[in-house]
């Protein structure tokens, strides 16, 4: 298993993708293709390590309206 995972995600089309929360911090929630699984699968391995996150948009779609696509 590598030590970094990339995968395509996009925010789900609801208000609570991304809530904020009362001591300060953020909880988000991804959909991910299934295309992609393979790769963000690692993810459940590391549920009770500090992961780094970082996010960078992928090309020029829109979430919005690539949300029903399955790529």
């Amino acid at each position: 298993m590598s030590d970094s995972a990339t995968f395509r995600a996009t925010f789900p089309p609801v208000l609570s993708a991304i809530r904020m929360a009362g001591d300060g911090g953020m909880r988000i929630m991804m959909d991910i293709p299934e295309s992609d699984m393979a790769e963000a699968i690692q993810l459940l391995a590391w549920r009770q390590k500090v992961l780094r996150v970082t996010v960078t948009p992928d090309g020029g779609g829109s979430a919005r309206k690539d949300a029903g696509k399955h790529y």
